[in-house]
């Protein structure tokens, strides 16, 4: 038996082939490796200081606060990204819903982004943050940025601070300009205005029956532990049921996290929703295969993304991290199990790695 394994590894040997029944690899200096990602957030100093507190106080009122690192875009951010093969970041402005109130202070926001990704062009790139609360200067300000600035699409809160979505009429201006730029629309979760938290969060304050517990519980509730991620699924959901994909068809909607809850729901939602109870006139199986591409941000677990394989045809998947608010240092580890794990050949890895990204945003 033992001449026998010596004899196999000499062979592979041979062959240039390293044998390895772990399946484990040492990646430390394949070139070929490396990542692509797409929700890595930056505030700029536009957002930052004194404006934050306004414009994104939920950000600092969190138990540990925003990452220290938010608004460095050189050394640190570069070493990191180096140090977890992540070749290029496509960066954007976190949460501050307040913000797509304020046409100047975006435009600024933006003109910051496009100066800070000059500094490294060929590690950053960016996606747009844009004035939702006024539909036809965010469709002027996509424009300007992709235009202007190079820039690869946008990402921007997935509602308004009084919690208007975007699939009224008033939008479709917006949603024309998106579709004939051709460029991806990321719809990023956000923070629920204080009546919604009260509703899917709970009871803050101290209660004498013992139901309340800790605000930062609360707070998670209707946040990045639970809901603001059903909300951004059920907002696609409603810009599929109001026509938008049918009005637009070659719109390109980017979903984090796995597709924020969708994947695990879409066939049984795909029935009991469609053209003949919407606006509609495409499945929404059909408007998923054609107009979604989905990341991995900030989920971490195989499971999840067993789901996402299931119902996403893998072209459509793109591997993400959430970056500062996820680590580079557990995405890659994830990766390397996914890579591991069989449920993709090398290929369709390296397709979620860094090709499908390519492929989306032209980089």
């Amino acid at each position: 038996m033992l001449s026998s394994a010596v004899n196999l590894v000499a062979a592979l040997l041979a062959l240039g082939t390293t044998a390895n029944p772990l399946g484990n690899r040492d990646n430390s200096h394949d070139d070929s490796l490396f990542y692509i990602t797409l929700e890595e957030h930056w505030i700029s100093p536009a957002f930052s200081g004194p404006s934050l507190a306004t414009l994104g106080p939920e950000l600092t009122r969190q138990a540990a606060g925003p990452p220290a690192v938010i608004d460095e875009i050189g050394p640190i951010r570069l070493s990191n990204m180096t140090a977890n093969h992540v070749r290029k970041q496509v960066i954007s402005h976190p949460s501050t819903p307040r913000a797509l109130e304020h046409p100047d202070l975006v435009a600024c926001a933006n003109d910051e982004l496009a100066a800070a990704i000059a500094c490294s062009p060929d590690r950053y790139a960016g996606f747009a943050f844009l004035p939702m609360a006024y539909p036809l200067q965010a469709a002027a300000e996509l424009e300007r940025c992709i235009t202007q600035h190079g820039f690869v699409g946008a990402l921007f809160d997935n509602h308004l601070i009084n919690g208007t979505y975007y699939d009224g009429v008033v939008y479709r201006p917006f949603w024309a300009k998106a579709a004939a730029l051709g460029v991806p629309i990321y719809l990023h979760p956000t923070w629920p205005n204080e009546t919604a938290y009260l509703a899917e969060g709970g009871t803050y304050a101290p209660s004498d029956d013992g139901t309340s517990y800790p605000m930062s519980g609360g707070l998670l509730l209707g946040a990045s532990a639970w809901g603001w991620h059903q909300d951004t699924g059920l907002h696609f959901l409603r810009l599929y049921a109001a026509g938008i994909f049918d009005e637009f068809p070659t719109l390109k909607i980017v979903l984090g996290h796995d597709g924020e809850m969708l994947p695990f729901m879409l066939d049984r939602t795909a029935v009991l929703l469609g053209p003949h109870n919407t606006k509609a006139k495409t499945s929404l199986l059909a408007t998923w295969k054609r107009n979604v591409w989905v990341t991995t941000a900030g989920m971490f677990s195989l499971a999840p993304l067993a789901v996402v394989l299931r119902t996403t045809a893998v072209d459509r998947i793109m591997y993400s991290v959430d970056y500062p608010f996820s680590s580079n240092v557990r995405g890659h580890e994830f990766m390397t199990r996914l890579r591991e794990s069989g449920m993709v050949t090398e290929r369709e890895w390296r397709m979620v790695a860094y090709g499908n990204a390519q492929k989306l945003l032209g980089i």
